[in-house]
């Protein structure tokens, strides 16, 4: 959807909203339909839309039974919509006079915030007992300096995942967990085509390798911007350019660092095409069943590797200089149009507080990081969460998750761009092309220029991203 079509809708659904539902009052006050006042014993309703995987799902659901008990006047309807689907239906919704009292969400949300359909979170602070500086300072999803859609709400970060008897079959040397030990690129793909292996069992270094007949790769990668754009930063570039007011893809920095990855793929042949990836499982099968050695993608995985039954690891990128990588995830958004303010602002507490429920801890523990900085600096909370006797949390988890990540953080890409998702849309098509080997990065990407330059509006925060 285009920005001004997507504004519109937004526009229009706001009045809307405002004429079916009634507008938002503070402190679960608002009347309900009926004249009555919503106070702490009598019974709300709340809607809470959201996406997930089928574990992720199970574990909203119990997290919500578990504060539907502790909160016995709150009832909370989940509505589950896959990710791919989810603005479409929520903006219906929205027009319908429907609206969610508080919803997971993408780059979008600042959209609705520029168009008042939802809170700047930054005026509920206080009703919640939080402060800004409680938070990492560079996850929060900002439509202006004093105006919010409040801190992500479960952090997540690129990372390299590996199979261990990949390596060990291999006698390959383990990828590095701290930042001062990773490897530089060259090293990298040298060590890709040791694990790159034909149907014959020769690695891709033997003069005699079948690249027609691959029975396991070196690494694969997911291809959207959250794998490039740490190395792209790393080597100083941007998706942006320096005046922002255009892409930045095309740059020297930039089209090397998105070569190098097609490469991979149509020089190397350590990595499948995107044709074989497509015929290919998701990144814990394909590591758990020796497709791939190692995978370059979020760490969103960990929670299928966990259960994948392989032994698996965790590597800092191989970036051996200015390593510099992000944390990301979306935000909770509470739309003005509750009439529950105070009752939506406790269950927002409930899912971003990584104790306040067994499944929560869970998640908290396998699939998401959190986002208060307590978590980081302080040894037991940061125990609490990442511990490497956790499951999902292995040797090196750490060193090349949380402290690379910590220490060497900006703010995520798509967290600063101002219309980043229709820009991002077709960038990512153009990219098609370079992975495809048909056109090199630099091409592709300066040929996309003329579409992507006229949504280009600069970042957020005023700086380059």
């Amino acid at each position: 959807m285009k920005r001004k079509t997507a504004a519109k809708l937004i526009a229009a659904s706001m009045i809307t909203a405002m004429v079916l539902g009634g507008c938002g009052n503070s402190g679960g006050t608002a009347s309900d339909g009926d004249g009555a006042k919503s106070g702490e014993d009598e019974s709300v309703t709340l809607k809470f839309t959201y996406w997930g995987s089928g574990d992720e799902k199970k574990a909203i659901e119990e997290s919500v039974d578990k504060f539907m008990e502790k909160y016995s006047n709150i009832k909370v309807d989940l509505m589950h919509i896959p990710n791919e689907d989810f603005l479409t239906k929520l903006n219906a919704m929205i027009a319908a006079g429907e609206t969610p009292d508080i919803s997971y969400s993408a780059s979008w949300k600042c959209q609705m915030g520029e168009d008042g359909l939802i809170y700047n979170f930054y005026d509920l602070l206080d009703d919640m007992d939080l402060k800004k500086e409680d938070y990492l300072s560079t996850c929060w999803w900002n439509w202006s300096p004093e105006e919010s859609a409040g801190p992500v709400q479960a952090n997540v970060t690129t990372n390299l995942m590996y199979n261990v008897d990949c390596f060990e079959d291999a006698k390959v040397e383990l990828p590095p967990a701290k930042v001062e030990d990773a490897w530089s690129w060259e090293e990298f793909i040298d060590v890709a085509q040791q694990l790159t292996l034909d149907t014959e069992g020769r690695n891709a270094k033997d003069p005699n390798f079948d690249s027609d007949n691959i029975q396991q790769y070196g690494v694969m990668f997911g291809t959207d911007w959250n794998v490039y754009m740490p190395f792209v930063y790393s080597a100083g570039g941007g998706y942006l350019n320096e005046n922002m007011d255009g892409i930045g893809l095309e740059e020297p920095a930039a089209a090397e660092v998105i070569q190098n990855f097609a490469d991979l793929i149509n020089k190397y042949h350590v990595s499948p095409t995107a044709v074989q990836k497509n015929a290919m499982p998701s990144a814990a099968t394909a590591l758990a069943s020796k497709q791939t050695a190692m995978y370059i993608d979020g760490s969103w995985n960990h929670l299928d590797l966990m259960n994948s039954g392989c032994d698996w690891g965790v590597g800092v990128l191989p970036i051996d200089e200015n390593y510099t990588t992000f944390f990301d995830g979306g935000s909770l958004i509470i739309f003005k149009s509750t009439e529950h303010l105070e009752e939506t602002e406790k269950l927002y507490l409930w899912l971003t507080n990584p104790e306040s429920s067994e499944r929560i801890t869970e998640l908290y523990r396998t699939l998401w990081l959190p986002v208060q900085t307590e978590y980081y600096t302080d040894e037991e909370k940061l125990d609490f969460w990442a511990s490497e006797e956790l499951p999902a949390r292995p040797k090196g988890f750490k060193d090349a998750i949380v402290k690379a990540t910590y220490d060497h953080a900006v703010t995520a890409t798509e967290i600063d761009v101002k219309n980043f998702n229709e820009i991002n849309t077709l960038v990512q098509s153009a990219l098609e092309q370079v992975w495809s080997g048909s056109k090199t990065a630099e091409q592709a990407m300066t040929e996309v220029k003329s579409q992507t330059d006229p949504l280009v509006g600069g970042t957020y925060s005023g700086e380059r991203s």
